[in-house]
């Protein structure tokens, strides 16, 4: 085992050039419309709100932010304001739990045009407190409880509706409390909580409709409480829990598991638990990042190497303390994730894999505006954040850097700005090496717009000046070539 701490890089609370985040829409002018399980449908984004006046209900978002449908008529709210609870998209339909009154907290359908509908009514009469949905192959999975068999797992059959209870690892009433489901090698795999074992890895087969406990981590009553599961290069990582090391990243390759690190030796947690519903780990260039904790210097970004078996502190955000990275997201290649670094609160942060990590807006300058529910979705990056004005709403940030393409051997950086535009745009170019660079510029036709011929640059920075200010609005394509015609960059920009 491995533990090396990088040179520690003191940030000044520098702001990255990136566009600002912008609000969506001051959905409840009093107050906070705390939006929840942002979830991508088709061309829009869904999740639920509150106005002040429907209570929390389903909203949606493509060009305006809208209410969707009041399914619990009045103040009453069509569901809770809870992470864990989720939205999943399959097939035409979206599925979520909601109560419309009546039917208690069921799963729900919504085809994005009409009424959302009861999916099934697992505990009729009753509510059975769906919550935990995930869709894969087919089939809705999510958590559910009756008075006969408690909490646990349920399934819907998305083209027949055929709902089937999954498990009773508690038999009779107790329950379960399944939760974190994620496909892995043909099986689901998911967190349990058994009275012989305490919460710990478990599985379902679909193929022979079978439930078995994955790995017992922790042996004896304790239970290591997995949570925060990845599949990665067709492997399973997750962190859990041992009197002896405390919370660390593991990973199961579907027989044998092991754990990884051991960032905290006197015991205590060295992998930062997460609240439900948030990521723990994230997948970015071939390494795992996370919230980390030596039991010094207090929960910074953290990096795992799967290649050599090391984990490291990457930065210290927070000179003076912790820095609480979480909620992180991959957009625009680069991991996006909120962190405090003692001075703003905790804002939205940037990590490129190269540099230091970068803030990239101090939305609410008095105690920070603690980003979460974060989505990719489509070339935009989705979230909810706080300030003072406005209270808890939905943002979205746009970089160009998600509308473009470059080729893995052009060693450069390409930023189109501003990105969108009312005239002209420019193409910023860092080379890291000398280059001969040619480039066109054409509307999504194909018709040529500008161009330019195989030109020296020199290693460093460049600026190509895009003249729009006579083509009407619309998008427009760039690329780059080398001097043998091959492609080195192409990306959108936006006329406005």
């Amino acid at each position: 085992m491995k533990i090396r701490l990088l040179s520690t890089l003191l940030l000044a609370g520098s702001i990255t050039a990136l566009a600002q985040p912008k609000l969506i829409k001051d959905i409840n002018p009093l107050g906070d419309s705390y939006p929840g399980w942002v979830t991508g449908f088709g061309s829009r984004v869904a999740f639920f709100a509150d106005n002040g006046t429907d209570g929390y209900e389903l909203w949606a978002y493509d060009t305006a932010a809208n209410l969707q449908y009041n399914i619990n008529p009045g103040a009453s709210s069509g569901t809770w304001a809870t992470n864990h609870m989720k939205m999943a998209a399959s097939g035409n339909y979206l599925y979520f739990p909601a109560d419309n009154g009546t039917t208690g907290l069921e799963l729900y359908r919504w085809n994005g045009n009409n009424a959302p509908e009861l999916a099934t009514d697992v505990n009729s009469g009753g509510s059975s407190n769906v919550t935990e949905v995930y869709a894969n192959d087919g089939r809705i999975y999510f958590t559910a409880n009756t008075p006969a068999n408690g909490t646990e797992l349920w399934s819907y059959t998305t083209n027949s509706g055929y709902t089937q209870r999954l498990t009773d690892i508690v038999t009779g009433s107790g329950s379960s409390n399944p939760y974190g489901y994620i496909a892995f090698k043909d099986k689901i795999y998911f967190g349990a909580t058994a009275t012989t074992t305490g919460a710990e890895l478990y599985s379902y087969n679909p193929v022979n409709n079978t439930v078995s406990i994955a790995f017992d981590i922790n042996t004896g009553l304790g239970g290591s409480s997995p949570q925060g599961f990845m599949v990665a290069n067709n492997k399973l990582y997750f962190s859990a829990y041992t009197p002896a090391f405390g919370r660390e990243l593991y990973v199961f390759d579907g027989t044998n598991i092991q754990r990884l690190t051991n960032i905290d030796n006197s015991g205590l947690d060295g992998v930062v638990t997460v609240s439900p519903g948030q990521t723990q780990f994230i997948w970015y260039n071939n390494k795992i990042y996370f919230a980390g904790d030596d039991g010094v210097s207090g929960s910074h970004l953290y990096e795992y190497n799967p290649g050599n078996g090391v984990a490291m502190k990457v930065f210290n955000i927070n000179p003076g303390g912790a820095s609480n990275p979480q909620n992180f997201t991959y957009y625009a290649g680069k991991i996006f994730f909120s962190a405090d670094d003692g001075t703003h609160g905790e804002e939205l942060w940037m990590f490129n894999g190269k540099t230091s990590p970068t803030m990239v807006a101090d939305l609410d300058t008095t105690v920070g505006s603690s980003p979460m529910n974060m989505l990719r979705w489509g070339t935009k990056l989705y979230f909810s954040a706080f300030t003072l004005p406005t209270g808890s709403e939905l943002y979205v940030l746009s970089d160009s850097a998600a509308l473009g393409i470059q080729h893995i051997s052009f060693d450069a950086a390409v930023t189109a700005f501003p990105n969108p535009t009312t005239g002209d745009a420019n193409i910023k170019l860092t080379l890291g090496k000398d280059a001969q660079i040619a480039y066109t510029i054409t509307d999504i036709s194909g018709r040529l717009i500008q161009n330019g011929a195989a030109t020296t640059y020199a290693k460093g920075e460049h600026m190509i000046n895009i003249n729009l200010q006579s083509v009407p609005a619309g998008t427009y394509i760039y690329k780059l070539q080398g001097a043998d015609g091959n492609m080195l960059a192409t990306g959108k920009i936006q006329k406005q």
